[in-house]
């Protein structure tokens, strides 16, 4: 795809501008989807960074689905946020096909655990698991269902199934007998694998992608080239796919759901056998040394809200092992006694699942990968508290060499918000990419006129007495919400705070509708904010990955820089690495974690051209520490202001609708 065929699709008089209303011609668009165009075409690794508004996804997937039916190749897209997944899916991709007129196939590649299993439903139904008359309900509207969905996801039900539930009726792989089910013919997830592997273009998630990487290829077809967008995750995705966790609650979950001696349900109720009630004994005896092993950590380390590092083996007994071990052979004892297919499989995967547990249990108490974070997590909870044990790898960056970059011929990394000081340095270090070519593209946006940033010198720094922090930041925001009439995003970096905030503010209800991040579904909160002037106080899944263009959005409240919080066990590590390595971690580090997040928060804001409104930090350090001017270089060139009458002279510019008041 060359130059003159990129124009004659994006170019001022491309085929595009005559068929997509409200088109506007964009150079950083164009030279996007050469850059693209020639990574595909050369073989070659490409780092892009392009602003909002750039149609950065036209502009990867249009080369990338040329690319791949010239020359009968395929091609992943990878995404971290469903939003932009479903904008690809919905609007990219039906574009591209029936606007355009190119023919193409393609498919959205989830996890097995999203499809139903037929013949895991039909079992269930006739199994009566369930004493609980909410579970009960939802079995009978997803039996309901059933007969009417044609892709079988968990994702199209009106409802959000409980774990409990999906976990009978979902797709397991250990318990999938393939082409001996006999529901294989009819299975949503075979018949959407098929799809796939005759597909040009694959739409995933970086989830599913580095599962693919950790199964050594064993979930997606081969492909040729790959585009991550929302790139400035990867490092976030892979650290926590690569980590261990074992929790009481998964535990026991698991243990009952072999056998719960209250109910006298489970799997083995349903395995008829003479030797099964020696099963059923072993899970007894491996739920009460569970059961003593967090016991014994909550003794150690108490009940109430904690986390505690381990920077050595702690010390914790492991009453454990020799109870999963005999549970394990005794699982597949039996598996081997059994006659049906079906209770062969779920043995099986019981037995192998206790072999992970054993595993990563002793991996954990034992730190036997040197180059990982181990910690601790203890949640209150009604029933009792939650134990997690965690560790993950420190870096990351040699592994995605090898496993990923060092692989693929053809790659595309892209976002919005990849370069920190004018340069992907800090990117490239964290993930170990070293691209062929390099490109910064700016938006296209008029960010002088669009929109106006309030620094105020006058608030007292987040370090400061908690009580007065919080009463001058409140006041702000109320002042703030005034001017813009509703229509604000205030974002947060702690649930503490956002809800002292909350509180605070609470006396605005009667005028504007205040959505507090957990309340409600966050799509429900947003299609809210869309149709009703509100006020979103939100953390951190609202900084990036949600898209409200036009009026609905003129006001984005940055309460606080977002920095990690140092003393989090993987942030402080990765603290430690660097020290080690004699790098300052603040500035090569903290601060450019930050400024990317940061980036983010401020991107929520001006989503197309006729777009206006503010963005507020409410942090002085930015004016007030060496560093802060670092955070302003990094954002789009707009008019800085200090004081709230310049708000209001810009927003009375904007003619905003004066509020009707709400009636909760």
């Amino acid at each position: 795809m060359n130059r003159r065929d990129i124009l004659d699709f994006f170019g001022e008089q491309g085929l595009i501008s005559h068929l997509m209303p409200g088109f506007e011609f964009r150079f950083q668009q164009v030279r996007l989807a050469e850059a693209v165009a020639r990574s595909l075409d050369s073989g070659s690794h490409l780092v892009a960074e392009a602003g909002t508004g750039t149609g950065k996804s036209l502009a990867y997937l249009l080369p990338a689905v040329l690319w791949a039916v010239e020359n009968n190749k395929k091609v992943v897209v990878s995404t971290y946020t469903k939003n932009l997944q479903q904008q690809i899916l919905y609007h990219d991709i039906p574009f591209i096909r029936q606007k355009l007129g190119l023919a193409f196939r393609y498919s959205i590649c989830m996890g097995h655990e999203n499809y139903l299993s037929l013949r895991r439903l039909k079992r269930a139904g006739q199994a009566g698991l369930f004493t609980d008359p909410e579970a009960d309900s939802q079995m009978g509207r997803i039996f309901d269902w059933a007969g009417q969905t044609a892709t079988g996801l968990k994702e199209e039900l009106d409802f959000d199934p409980l774990s409990t539930v999906w976990e009978e009726v979902g797709r397991q792989k250990d318990l999938c007998m393939g082409k001996n089910c006999p529901t294989y013919s009819s299975c949503f997830y075979f018949k959407e694998r098929r799809k796939w592997f005759a597909s040009h273009l694959l739409v995933v998630n970086h989830h599913l992608f580095f599962a693919n990487v950790a199964s050594q290829g064993a979930i997606l077809p081969r492909f040729d080239a790959v585009v991550f967008d929302e790139a400035q995750n990867l490092e976030e995705a892979a650290t926590h796919f690569l980590g261990i966790e074992i929790s009481n609650s998964g535990l026991f979950y698991f243990l009952d759901r072999l056998y719960n001696l209250k109910t006298q349900r489970g799997i083995l109720s349903r395995v008829e056998h003479p030797e099964t009630g020696a099963v059923r004994d072993a899970v007894a005896k491996t739920r009460r040394a569970a059961e003593t092993l967090f016991e014994v950590v909550l003794e150690d380390f108490g009940r109430k809200n904690r986390v505690v590092r381990f920077y050595r083996p702690p010390g914790i007994p492991n009453p454990l092992q020799d109870p999963l071990v005999r549970l394990r052979e005794s699982l597949k004892i039996l598996e081997g006694l059994v006659e049906g297919e079906e209770d062969r499989l779920e043995l099986s995967a019981a037995a192998n699942r206790c072999f992970e547990i054993e595993n990563a249990l002793s991996a954990f108490l034992n730190q036997q990968m040197s180059e990982y974070v181990y910690w601790l997590e203890i949640a209150e909870r009604k029933r009792f508290p939650r134990v997690v044990f965690q560790g993950v790898p420190i870096n990351v960056g040699d592994e995605l060499k090898e496993q990923v970059f060092n692989r693929i011929d053809r790659m595309v990394l892209t976002s919005a918000t990849l370069t920190t000081n004018g340069d992907f340095q800090f990117i490239k270090e964290r993930i170990g990419y070293e691209p062929r070519e390099e490109m910064i593209l700016d938006s296209p946006f008029d960010y002088p006129l669009q929109a106006l940033l309030y620094v105020p010198h006058d608030l007292p720094e987040p370090s400061e007495e908690i009580d007065v922090y919080v009463e001058a930041l409140s006041k702000r925001c109320r002042e703030l919400v005034h001017l813009s009439r509703g229509r604000t995003f205030i974002l947060f970096t702690s649930y503490s705070i956002l809800n002292r905030v909350f509180v605070q503010m609470e006396d605005l209800r009667g005028t504007w509708p205040l959505l507090r991040q957990g309340d409600l579904p966050r799509s429900q909160m947003i299609e809210k904010f869309k149709t009703t002037p509100s006020v979103i106080f939100g953390t951190t899944s609202f900084w990036q990955g949600v898209d409200i263009p036009g009026d609905a959005l003129t006001s984005v409240i940055i309460t606080k820089l977002p920095f990690d919080v140092p003393n989090e066990p993987l942030t402080e590590a990765r603290l430690e690495d660097l020290r080690r390595k004699a790098i300052d971690p603040f500035s090569h580090y903290q601060i450019p974690r930050a400024i990317l997040m940061l980036k983010q928060g401020f991107g929520r804001l001006i989503r197309k051209r006729t777009d206006t409104g503010i963005v507020s930090i409410l942090d002085s350090r930015v004016v007030r520490r060496g560093y802060g001017q670092r955070f302003l270089e990094s954002l789009p060139p707009c008019r800085v202001v200090n004081h709230l009458d310049e708000v209001q002279k810009f927003l009375d510019a904007t003619d905003l609708p004066r509020p009707v008041p709400v009636v909760d």
